[in-house]
């Protein structure tokens, strides 16, 4: 008898001991939900919670690539291998996987950031009702193996609302458009005919989508020759005409912020013609 216990005693640890090695995160089915959590012409993001583990999000800004990324509520070592699949869901019967990525964790939040490849890949395995999932080991807490899933319960919801959102993003991306340069020919305070127009034109047409640029930053240049007093001078007056310019274009005063740096800080080093032309320019950057 008292064996016939021990054997029971053995068998109950090695049951909870097996069942302890394998750790599955994902939202139930009554519980799964895809939000849109931003919709904007600058950002499309929606997001799901995935309950115990944190929530994945996928991401596109204006002239970027949609991303994915997963946050999570614990803490993980930084470079966990992980493995980034696509698998069938339970009720489809039969099980497939198509491996999507190889990862690693960041050490931090986001836990871990998916390549855009992949992540364009799992939004379209979640349209076609797979649930891409991270597979890794956890040593530290004592799990052999981790499964983070997403779930393609209520996507349909989302998807339409969040398709639109990304056909509808802005061209380009504020780091595009953030800096523009205008041209001048030798001595001369107005810009070359070729730039007049075109120069700003995507920086002015982007600041009409992001009110978050907080000022606007005018410096002018002029090339080394000439005196340095003159040179000062003219860089001043091609600076004002830019200034003039953004100010006809709409832009408030008090957001614009002048500087005249003469032929102190050339953008080429060189003395020959052309680096003579790149360095005669007016430097106009938005600032958030």
């Amino acid at each position: 008898m008292r064996k016939l216990s021990l054997n029971i005693l053995v068998l109950i640890w090695s049951f909870n001991s097996i069942a302890s090695t394998d750790r599955v995160y994902m939202s139930p089915m009554e519980d799964s939900r895809w939000v849109m959590t931003q919709n904007s012409r600058l950002r499309c993001e929606i997001e799901h919670v995935i309950p115990q583990f944190g929530k994945a999000v996928f991401y596109q800004e204006s002239g970027r690539t949609l991303k994915l990324k997963f946050l999570s509520d614990h803490h993980y070592k930084k470079n966990l291998e992980i493995s980034f699949r696509s698998v069938t869901a339970s009720w489809k019967g039969v099980r497939t996987e198509a491996n999507l990525a190889s990862l690693k964790t960041s050490g931090s939040n986001p836990f871990v950031r998916v390549v855009s490849n992949a992540a364009r890949q799992a939004y379209f395995e979640l349209q076609q009702g797979y649930q891409p999932s991270l597979f890794f080991v956890d040593d530290e807490a004592g799990y052999n193996s981790v499964s983070v899933i997403l779930s393609t319960v209520n996507f349909r919801e989302i998807e339409n609302d969040f398709g639109s959102c990304l056909t509808s993003l802005y061209p380009y991306h504020f780091d595009d458009v953030k800096k523009a340069k205008v041209h001048f020919d030798f001595d001369d305070e107005f810009p070359t005919l070729d730039e007049e127009e075109t120069a700003l034109a995507k920086l002015l047409d982007y600041l009409k989508v992001d009110d978050s640029v907080k000022t606007i930053s005018i410096s002018g240049h002029t090339d080394y020759k000439g005196t340095e007093c003159y040179n000062d001078t003219l860089s001043a007056r091609r600076a004002w005409y830019v200034y003039d310019y953004l100010i006809q274009s709409g832009i408030e005063p008090k957001m614009l912020q002048m500087e005249f740096k003469g032929e102190s800080s050339p953008l080429v080093k060189g003395k020959d013609d052309l680096s003579r032309a790149k360095n005669r320019r007016v430097e106009v950057t938005l600032h958030k």
